[in-house]
């Protein structure tokens, strides 16, 4: 693997410490608030548990190619804070935004089982982000974005 490889996959790999940050924060935030929050904490689950797995298969990449994968940080400055059920929602889809450009810089510069991750995470990112401004009610017209990862 090559070092541009090794940078762009060690940028999702940080990107996707702050999206397991966030999404577990989400999930907490959501757990007290009842059944108005079900569907945004079932989100908020599934959300975790994919940014994990691919923090997990992204830094046994980079293990793997000899490259010392970045550190996760003690805490994150989340861009929206969760305190209801629209916000977490939001919060959900921003996250997914993030790993959905930091795949789409990536895409390019990987080849062979790394691109095939990196193609997937931006298809699922840009899933998730959809499912969550869907979930909060926003216009389906407003809520796709023309080129997922592209900010």
């Amino acid at each position: 693997m090559d070092a541009r490889a090794v940078t762009a996959l060690s940028a999702l790999v940080a990107v996707e410490h702050a999206a397991v940050y966030g999404t577990a924060f989400a999930g907490g935030a959501l757990a007290p608030l009842g059944a108005s929050a079900r569907d945004a904490r079932g989100l908020a689950t599934a959300a975790f548990t994919a940014h994990r797995q691919l923090r997990d298969a992204l830094t046994a990449l980079l293990l793997d190619a000899g490259a010392k994968p970045p550190a996760a940080q003690p805490a994150y400055t989340l861009p929206v804070s969760p305190a209801s059920v629209g916000a977490a929602l939001t919060l959900l889809a921003e996250l997914d935004d993030r790993t959905a450009a930091s795949s789409y810089d990536a895409v390019g510069l990987v080849t062979g089982r790394a691109r095939e991750l990196v193609v997937d995470a931006l298809a699922q990112a840009a899933l998730r982000a959809q499912h969550a401004r869907l979930t909060a009610d926003v216009n389906a017209g407003t809520a796709v974005k023309a080129l997922p990862g592209r900010l």
